[in-house]
C-alpha cells in the first residue's frame, strides 16, 4: 500500500520544511538583545548572563550559542561578546567592592579565564612557586625543589 492510497483524494501533500522547524531568529531578537544588554538589571539580573538573555528571548542557552557561532548572524555574535565582556567587568567591580559573594564571583570569573591556583597562573615560564609556613616548593616540568623553613631561629626582642 502506498502513502497516496491512504490520503484523502482532495488533500494535497504538504512538504515538510527542508531544514526542519523554522528558526525563531528575526530582527526582533537583535532589538531584545540590545534592550537586555542596556537594562539587564530591570529584568531582575545583577549581572548580564546568557541564562538571563535566554529567558528574555524564550530560547535555550544552547540555541544562543548556535546563533552566536553562525557567520550569518554577526550582529548577534557581537552582542553576545559584549554581554560576556560586560559580565566580566561587572564581576570584577562587584567582587572588588564586596558587592557580590566572593565564592560565586570567583566561580564565574573562572569562566572568563581567571584562576587563583598555581597551575592556572604558570604563564609562559611553566614554573610554579608555592610558599607556606613549612617552606617553599618550586616546580618546573617534571622537577621539584623543596626548601624547608628553618624554624630553629630564635627571635630576640631588642
Amino acid at each position: 500500500m502506498q502513502t497516496a492510497d491512504i490520503l484523502p483524494e482532495n488533500k494535497p501533500i504538504k512538504p515538510k520544511h527542508p531544514g526542519g522547524r523554522p528558526s525563531k531568529y528575526n530582527p526582533d531578537i537583535i532589538r531584545k538583545t540590545a534592550e537586555y544588554l542596556e537594562n539587564y538589571s530591570e529584568y531582575g539580573d545583577l549581572i548580564p548572563s546568557m541564562a538571563g538573555l535566554s529567558k528574555i528571548l524564550n530560547v535555550t542557552r544552547e540555541r544562543l550559542a548556535i546563533w552566536a557561532k553562525d557567520k550569518n548572524k554577526g550582529e548577534f555574535s557581537r552582542m553576545v561578546s559584549m554581554l560576556t565582556n560586560n559580565q566580566e567587568a561587572a564581576l570584577i567591580s562587584g567582587g572588588l567592592g564586596s558587592v557580590y559573594n566572593s565564592g560565586i564571583t570567583k566561580l564565574l570569573l573562572s569562566k572568563h579565564g581567571y584562576h587563583d591556583n598555581p597551575q592556572g597562573n604558570q604563564g609562559n615560564t611553566g614554573i610554579t612557586v608555592n610558599v607556606n609556613r613549612s617552606g617553599v616548593v618550586l616546580k618546573s616540568g617534571g622537577q621539584t625543589l623543596e626548601i624547608e623553613a628553618d624554624n630553629t631561629l630564635e627571635h630576640t626582642p631588642e
